[in-house]
């Protein structure tokens, strides 16, 4: 009986020490998508954007990253970016200098989709 409860005190110990796997969305670890916004291909900037959105607060790495794709060359990327910052709401909240920033874009519906994020992350009252 002492052994068996050693044994099992000893295979807790063992799997608390286990390496921790990184966190990952859309299968692919969060450092994946960070170094995917620098990609050429805007289909790919543009995935990457949406899944660093679904990662959330839950990697620091994932909003700012988020945030800076508000700068990105192409508009769809930009404006999917201001809809995932957008879905985060208030927890999304060090993206608002980048949003904006955003509101002064080119591109309309990057503007419109910016100033629905900001109503959102910062409610009026």
């Amino acid at each position: 009986m002492h052994r068996t409860l050693l044994l099992a005190l000893a295979a807790l110990l063992l799997a608390g020490c286990a390496k921790k796997e990184p966190l990952t969305s859309h299968g692919k670890p969060v450092s994946y998508w960070v170094q995917a916004l620098s990609d050429p291909d805007a289909r790919t900037r543009k995935r990457a954007v949406t899944a660093l959105g679904h990662v959330g607060t839950a990697d620091p790495a994932a909003v700012p990253a988020v945030a800076g794709a508000l700068k990105d060359r192409d508009p769809a990327v930009r404006q999917t970016a201001a809809l995932a910052l957008l879905n985060l709401g208030p927890d999304a909240r060090e993206a608002v200098p980048a949003l904006q920033e955003a509101l002064k874009d080119r591109d309309p519906k990057v503007r419109a989709a910016a100033q629905k994020a900001l109503e959102r992350i910062q409610p009026a009252g």
